[in-house]
């Protein structure tokens, strides 16, 4: 382009041609620098390093826009020079960043009277991995990276501080439909390191592309945040580290965005920015796990969760009363809440109340069964994303009629594997591409084409609607969206006259699992019990490990018999065997579902082959709760509705399938044993 030749970049003489990192590259030159200065530099907290590369981020934002390319620009052996903090190389870019700096804060009426704390060899290190990157006209937000980066980074090494994912946040505002311009507010009570605040400015920067003047966006957008966004967090640690993200991309006004506070407090939100009963938009991930319980009974008799069916008060987790919490600080009638919750309290037979509770407090809009890998590494529970409007009214009961739809979706991908490494998109021939696997943003867009008369499996095929009355008049009230998919995508193959539905427990004896008992074991010998574990039931030989005493008074409560069928419930869920002659009388652990056949019912090669085919699968694991170990009740599996054909013809070939099967497993079995008893007996001299 014709005109006055550009500047050189920083301490580049001779400028060549810079390349711009990926997604990945990036992401990983941040880290680089947090991990760097963490480690080496006088300012080692995360609100302190944020701080610091902030200012060299605006710095070399200044010297782009004076030189129309990337601020650090270095030649090869140059760049190693400062990467190895060699000092006269250090000295002399740290000078020059220095004076850049001093005149950035004259222009932009930055950061007055405060000087760039990072020493020359850190400022070095920093600038070269900054080498080519480029903060405008990129697409990217690199401010926000960083924050992102240094988050992230700081997150890991703090045992049990698991950082919302930044799409997840983001898929929540979209949820939400959140927009300041027309009065949202966006609040969130136990914010963490502030990613659901984050996410909220990052929608409010995309509204005010949309409506501002160019000229008018930075103002407008630092505008509605600082009117818009408030948070409160308990740990001064993490709130520090929430307080310096914002401040990094507001300025430092932005950091007192985030109060320290205990959200629990019964009197807590009675005055102040934050109360209960007036936001219009909250969005939450509370801290969760079953081993951390809330035992002050002042704090309890606060909550209507903390009661249990007798009216008295008892130890809660603390993810269920943040549940509560978050409702009343909702607007009632219009206030939308975002909320992550652990798949335990949207499915679990123990949580039922807690569910009836929320269906009648709020009106349930959108469910996201997020990725199994969602909050990995750090933690393995599994969640999903729930979108809530109060009513403007508590309903005395649940609703059974209540009309309308639910947006659900189950997303596959969330990004980066159960290690934390990412995961990328591959081309037809294999090759990695650099877009990042995720279907997450998928469901948003499925959900706003929903939200105006669109069908969201269009956009997304994982996401569907259901009607609410299909939650509302479950008996469990189950919310989690795979269980509620059956129905909704593909329906029921079975639907038709050719077919009757039979339910599983009325068409056998007995549906059950038996108590929980401390089991004594003993060392092999003659009368002992051979016991099975879950693991086994599925193999054609078990390697028996554990045996029961023959006398043990409680072993009739754990023995099978012949003809049986067993179902895993626990672990590795729904796993279907029978039991054969050669495993009459064992021992089974109580992880195992007993189906006892009774006699003139159903055919148990026919229940057999419909629970071990996709129909059956499919319906097992609809019953799947638990947010860290999969399980299924015998109440769920006597409740499945089992097809039967009206063609008999058909019946009795599966029948006779099944049963010509069993016959050859237990030939099978009796063969293999006696090879290895023969190869046993070579061995000891018999």
């Amino acid at each position: 382009m014709p005109g006055r030749p550009r500047k050189p970049s920083l301490g580049e003489a001779s400028p060549r041609a810079a390349g711009r990192p990926d997604a990945a590259g990036l992401d990983s030159r941040l880290g680089r620098v947090y991990d760097h200065l963490y480690a080496n530099a006088s300012v080692r907290t995360p609100a302190a390093i944020a701080a610091e590369v902030g200012k060299l981020l605006r710095t070399a934002a200044f010297a782009e826009r004076e030189r129309g390319g990337p601020a650090f620009r270095f030649e090869p052996a140059r760049r190693r020079a400062l990467a190895r903090g060699e000092p006269a190389a250090s000295r002399a870019l740290a000078a020059e960043v220095r004076a850049r700096y001093r005149a950035m804060r004259r222009a932009w009426r930055l950061y007055p009277g405060e000087a760039l704390r990072l020493t020359d060899k850190d400022l070095a290190f920093s600038c070269a991995e900054l080498d080519g990157v480029a903060l405008a006209g990129s697409g990217r937000d690199v401010f926000g990276d960083a924050v992102e980066v240094f988050r992230t980074s700081w997150a890991k090494r703090h045992s049990g501080q698991f950082f919302t994912d930044g799409r997840v946040a983001r898929l929540a505002m979209a949820l939400l439909g959140f927009d300041p311009r027309r009065g949202d507010d966006l609040v969130d009570v136990c914010c963490g390191t502030g990613g659901f605040l984050l996410a909220g400015l990052d929608r409010i920067r995309e509204l005010v592309a949309i409506s501002a003047p160019e000229g008018r966006r930075e103002a407008e957008t630092t505008r509605l945040a600082m009117r818009a966004l408030r948070g409160q967090e308990v740990d001064p640690e993490i709130r520090g580290v929430a307080s310096a993200s914002l401040a990094g991309r507001l300025g430092a006004r932005g950091a007192g965005l985030v109060l320290r506070g205990d959200s629990l407090d019964p009197l807590a939100f009675r005055r102040g920015p934050l109360r209960e009963g007036r936001h219009r938009c909250a969005a939450s991930n509370p801290p969760f796990g079953a081993k951390t319980t809330v035992k002050d009974p002042d704090v309890l008799r606060y909550y209507d969760l903390a009661r249990g069916a007798n009216g008295r008060t008892g130890p809660r987790s603390p993810d269920v009363l943040l549940l509560e919490r978050n409702v009343r600080m909702l607007a009632p009638g219009e206030g939308r809440l975002a909320i992550v919750v652990p798949y335990q309290i949207l499915s679990g037979p123990q949580t039922r109340p807690v569910r009836d509770w929320l269906l009648r407090q709020a009106r349930l809009e959108a469910v996201v069964d997020l990725p199994a890998e969602t909050f990995q590494p750090h933690t393995g529970t599994k969640t999903a994303l729930l979108l809530l409007r109060r009513r403007p009214r508590p309903l005395g009961a649940v609703d059974r009629g209540e009309e309308g739809a639910i947006f659900m979706s189950v997303p596959r991908w969330i990004g980066h594997d159960r290690r934390g490494r990412p995961v990328f998109r591959r081309g037809p021939d294999g090759r990695r591409a650099g877009e990042v696997l995720s279907d997450v943003e998928d469901v948003g867009r499925a959900f706003e084409a929903w939200r105006h008369g669109g069908d969201p499996a269009a956009i997304h095929p994982e996401s569907f609607a259901v009607d609410a009355r299909e939650v509302t008049c479950d008996p469990d009230l189950r919310l989690n969206a795979r269980y509620h998919r059956r129905s909704a995508v593909g329906g029921d193959p079975f639907a038709t006259a050719a077919w009757r539905k039979v339910r599983l427990g009325d068409a056998v004896a007995r549906v059950f699992v038996p108590g929980r008992f401390k089991r004594a074991y003993v060392d092999p010998c003659a009368g002992a019990v051979p016991f099975l574990g879950g693991a086994d039931v599925g193999r054609l030989v078990p390697e028996i490990q554990k045996w029961l005493a023959e006398g043990d008074p409680r072993l009739d409560d754990l023995r099978v018999r012949e003809g049986w069928l067993l179902v895993t419930r626990s672990g590795t869920t729904g796993v279907v065997s029978s039991v054969p002659r050669a495993w009459d009388g064992l021992a089974v652990s109580e992880h195992v579902i007993r189906i006892v056949p009774r006699p003139g019912g159903m055919h148990p090669g026919w229940l057999q082959a419909f629970l071990r085919s996709g129909p059956g699968r499919r319906a097992l694991a609809r019953g799947v709760f638990g947010s860290v170990v999969d399980e299924i009740s015998p109440e769920f599996v006597a409740g499945l509705e089992v097809p039967v054909p009206e063609d008999r013809a058909l019946h009795d070939r599966v029948v006779s399938g099944v049963v010509r099967a069993e016959a050859a497993r237990q030939e099978a079995i009796a063969g293999l044993a006696a090879a290895v008893a023969a190869i046993e007996g070579a061995a000891e001299g018999r």
